[in-house]
């Protein structure tokens, strides 16, 4: 039989302002990551030539993320 975890995500966008509260890091530096390609995000829409849209930290990308690191054999099955 195989054990079943429940994983439980508040949100699964926030802003990078939540993201750098929840995870204790400046909001500058995660700016830089995302900027770097080390956080994932919610690809904005372009609303013009001014795009005053928020970036959004996507919380399930890094939550699977971490959960393949801590089982390299896990299998995340799409529903």
């Amino acid at each position: 039989m195989t054990p079943r975890i429940s994983i439980s995500i508040s949100a699964p966008y926030v802003t990078v302002d939540e993201f750098a509260r929840v995870s204790g890091m400046n909001p500058r530096t995660v700016k830089k990551y995302i900027s770097e390609g080390k956080l994932p995000i919610r690809k904005k829409q372009i609303t013009g030539k001014y795009d005053r849209s928020s970036t959004f930290i996507n919380m399930v990308a890094l939550t699977l993320e971490g959960a393949k690191a801590f089982n390299p054999e896990l299998n995340i099955k799409e529903e």
